[in-house]
């Protein structure tokens, strides 16, 4: 499956289920107090956020049988998951185990924190999807699935966002699976692990600015690491193994620093970049058995 493809796949559904499923919550769920701790009801889904303040998790959330986990519609929240898990159906709920943010024309929202330790499980669209926001960061997140269908573990449409030491564990997928994809400008993305899955790490489409710094990749069926229709990313200290390609730069993705990177034991290649003499992509520093062109070092 091709890049184009895959973008087609997903805002096709988004468009069909998101007001949908954004409206629903508004009409059902009960929005939880600012500075309160959040006692969910079994199965009671999705918890709405729509002030500002801080909430402590104080139970497991699930499962959800239908809509998301936890709903965040307000800026300057923090919310601490505390080791707890929230999970989906065991069929695989169609919706994501925290959403933050509505589409525009709203308002964007700021400042919002999602700290673990704490697990999501078993949502079939994201574990994490932040939407129309800035400012913001996901932090010591494990999302795993069973669902090998369309997931996708950490999906940023947003700029300014920062996830780190965020762990994503995916099946071997029977349809498209992403570890962690941005679509938005100055995004950092740091410390995390990815297992398994179709894609790895993605930079997006006008995920301009984009920074990969310091993660471990393995076990995927594309590449660990890649950049797509963007351009001055910074992707150092990475480790990328025993995927189908370690780090992969587009034909449309330029002015990137690629250096002291780690990348072996990819099946096809370990290094490649699709711009004839890789353009303006500096590759330096890297430790790596193949690759496809001599501008890369």
């Amino acid at each position: 499956m091709t890049w184009n493809q895959f973008a087609t796949i997903r805002k096709t559904r988004l468009g069909q289920s998101l007001v949908a499923a954004i409206s629903l919550a508004l009409l059902w769920a009960s929005p939880t107090q600012a500075g309160t701790t959040i006692t969910p009801m079994p199965g009671v889904c999705p918890v709405l956020i729509a002030q500002s303040g801080e909430y402590d998790l104080a139970g497991d959330v699930g499962p959800c049988l239908v809509g998301d986990g936890i709903d965040i519609l307000a800026s300057g929240v923090t919310l601490h998951l505390n080791g707890h898990t929230i999970t989906g159906a065991p069929t695989c709920s169609s919706s994501d185990g925290i959403h933050v943010g509505v589409p525009a024309p709203a308002p964007p929202l700021a400042q919002v924190h999602i700290l673990g330790p704490g697990t999501i499980a078993n949502f079939a669209r994201a574990g994490i999807f932040a939407e129309n926001s800035a400012g913001s960061f996901a932090k010591f997140v494990t999302v795993t699935t069973e669902c090998t269908s369309f997931f996708i573990g950490l999906e940023i449409l947003a700029s300014q966002w920062k996830l780190q030491g965020n762990v994503v564990q995916l099946p071997t997928p029977g349809g498209v699976t992403a570890g962690i994809l941005l679509s938005g400008p100055d995004n950092d993305v740091v410390h995390n692990i990815v297992n398994n899955g179709g894609l790895g790490i993605q930079a997006g489409v006008s995920s301009d600015n984009t920074l990969i710094v310091n993660n471990t990749v393995s076990g995927t069926q594309f590449a660990g690491i890649s950049t797509h229709s963007n351009v001055n990313n910074e992707i150092h200290a990475n480790t990328t193994d025993n995927n189908l390609y370690g780090i992969f730069i587009f034909d449309s993705s330029s002015g990137n620093n690629i250096t002291g990177n780690t990348s072996t034991g990819n099946s096809a290649e370990d290094l490649q970049d699709q711009n004839p003499n890789c353009d303006s992509n500096k590759w330096e520093g890297n430790h790596f058995d193949t690759a496809n062109q001599s501008c890369i070092h």
